[in-house]
């Protein structure tokens, strides 16, 4: 895979491969939650706490992400879903604490 112009690869320090991206020409942006067009990709992101969910949020906005879920009065998981610029929904929340 590393040597297929199509795709990014991001490995770790000792050269394990730990999240790739592939090229594509075309791709519609997902309709999600409908499911006319679904995701072809989701990361959850996660924070230590409210205040720092606080910050990334700003971040995100500003640097242009959609808002599409607020559920920040979750007293157990807070978070929010957002779209990239492409229309791919990723989530920032506050990790649970074991």
């Amino acid at each position: 895979m590393a040597d297929e112009a199509d795709w990014l690869v991001l490995t770790d320090g000792q050269g394990n491969r730990k999240l790739a991206f592939q090229h594509v020409d075309r791709q519609e942006r997902t309709t999600w939650p409908s499911p006319d067009v679904p995701m072809q990709l989701h990361l959850d992101l996660t924070v230590p706490d409210r205040d720092t969910l606080g910050h990334h949020h700003s971040r995100a906005l500003s640097l242009g992400a959609e808002l599409l879920f607020d559920r920040t009065d979750d007293p157990d998981e807070p978070l929010y879903v957002y779209a990239d610029p492409a229309g791919h929904p990723f989530c920032i929340f506050v990790a649970s604490r074991l």
